[in-house]
């Protein structure tokens, strides 16, 4: 110890002893300023600068910021704004609202001429109620049916169409009885000739075998010389006439058989073919009736889709209807309507650089374009879904008939780039303001910082550095 204190006060003797200020006052101006020792401003400054500059490489080395991924968008209805677009083309008669009002679901919007959509649904449903009243005939001719067929659409049914149908139903009865008739009535008269002819031959049957006894008795008288031989000769000739008509009535028996078989079946072909008909035509009128029946179902949807009505409660925006007797277009946005107490969010186009690092449940603070933060402040809320793929330059550039479809194009503004749609759920839904708490609105542009996570200082000065030392000096 004694060797570090001599070791010192040899040093302290070799330090220039220090004149007193008041002595140091009185020696040439020169050795005045050798001989004042520095300001301890200076020392204090450098040291402050080394102290600062410890503290930032310190804090640049341990300390952490948050990385954000930043995304333009506006704030929508979670249920999307409800574009109302007619189905066909058609004169407008009625507008029943204006831009900024209110409706409730279900309310008239605007009213499109009905005249000849309801001209086609008359016409359709009249053909269907003769279709139905032609089944009924039809059915009824098949039953033989006394009692009114059309009693159950005698209440629907147009009246004339229903009185040609009956007689028409008369009329087909009729004709078939009539054709009936007649061949029932050739049937009577053959079975007649067949019971004349069948007569006939019993008689000549009956009288044959005297004819032949008599004949066998003038032969007889004949050999023996006892009888005439002109007499003979009449008996011969009246058996043999006798046994000719048995033959030709025999013939005559079997044509009118015969004649009777196929007026028989002459009245069952009748009855056959008249069924026949009547089932065919059966099934042409109800295969008429199936296809009249979607036809009328399209009609009345086409005369109903022609009064547009709000389809949820909301607000009535960008009218685009303004002259009654206009012509509206199929697919033509005539308004939008925004949903009334919908739930809002945020739809914002994500970078492609950054769609990776962004999943649902991050962290996002928005700031409204309507409102400065610098003064209101910001909104906070999460990330609810991001989509799962972009829509290229391509996309962007063809036109869009629906301004719903337009307004949610996820084309990045900036860089114009693909980008993903980011669906960002708010936690607030006013913002306060001198007025006091505003609600926020459907179409309010906003910047959505979406935190995908933390990084050292350093890391981000040194970011730059190390992107142009992997890339420099390796230009073409």
């Amino acid at each position: 110890m004694s060797r570090l204190e001599a070791t010192w006060d040899r040093l302290i003797s070799l330090w220039p002893a220090r004149r007193p200020e008041h002595e140091r006052e009185f020696l040439p101006a020169a050795l005045e300023i050798i001989e004042t020792p520095a300001s301890p401003a200076g020392r204090l400054v450098m040291l402050t600068i080394v102290v600062l500059i410890v503290v930032a490489l310190a804090w640049a080395t341990f300390g952490r910021i948050d990385i954000i991924a930043t995304a333009q968008g506006r704030i929508v209805p979670s249920g999307r704004v409800k574009t109302i677009q007619p189905f066909e083309i058609g004169v407008v008669n009625a507008i029943a609202v204006h831009d900024g009002q209110q409706v409730a679901a279900g309310d008239l919007l605007i009213e499109l001429d009905l005249t000849a959509n309801a001209a086609d649904e008359a016409r359709i449903a009249r053909d269907l109620s003769r279709a139905r009243l032609d089944v009924a005939r039809l059915k009824g001719l098949l039953a033989g049916a006394r009692d009114d067929v059309f009693a159950d659409l005698a209440r629907d049914a147009d009246a004339a169409d229903l009185a040609t149908a009956r007689r028409q139903m008369e009329a087909q009865a009729a004709e078939q009885a009539a054709k009936l008739a007649m061949i029932d009535r050739q049937l009577e008269q053959k079975r007649a000739e067949l019971a004349g002819v069948g007569a006939t031959i019993t008689k000549l049957q009956s009288s044959l075998p005297m004819i032949e006894q008599r004949a066998n008795l003038r032969e007889e008288a004949a050999r023996l010389e006892y009888g005439n031989k002109i007499e003979l000769l009449n008996a011969r000739q009246m058996l043999v006439e006798q046994r000719q008509e048995l033959v030709v009535q025999a013939h005559k028996k079997d044509e009118t058989q015969h004649a009777i078989a196929a007026l028989s079946a002459q009245h069952e072909q009748t009855e056959g073919e008249y069924r026949k008909q009547l089932l065919a035509d059966l099934a042409k009128v109800e295969a008429q009736i199936s296809e009249q029946g979607q036809e009328l179902v399209k009609a009345r949807q086409k005369t109903r889709l022609q009064t547009l009505r709000a389809p949820v409660a909301g607000t009535v925006q960008q009218l685009a209807v303004h002259t009654l007797g206009g012509v509206v277009t199929p697919a033509q946005s005539l308004m939008v309507i925004v949903p009334e107490d919908a739930k809002l969010e945020i739809e914002a186009n994500l970078p492609n650089k950054d769609v990776g690092f962004v999943h649902e449940g991050q962290e996002v603070e928005i700031k409204v374009e309507t409102f400065n933060f610098t003064r209101y402040g910001l909104l906070h809320g999460h990330v609810a879904s991001v989509s799962r793929d972009s829509v290229g330059q391509d996309e962007r550039t063809q036109p869009s008939k629906n301004p719903e479809e337009k307004a949610s194009a996820p084309i990045d503004p900036a860089t114009r780039e693909p980008s993903y749609v980011a669906h960002i759920a708010l936690m607030e839904t006013t913002i306060d303001t001198e007025l006091g708490p505003t609600a926020l609105s459907s179409g309010m542009a906003v910047t959505a910082e979406i935190k995908t996570g933390r990084r050292r200082v350093i890391s981000y000065l040194l970011s730059p550095l190390i992107r142009y030392q992997h890339e420099a000096w390796r230009e073409r």
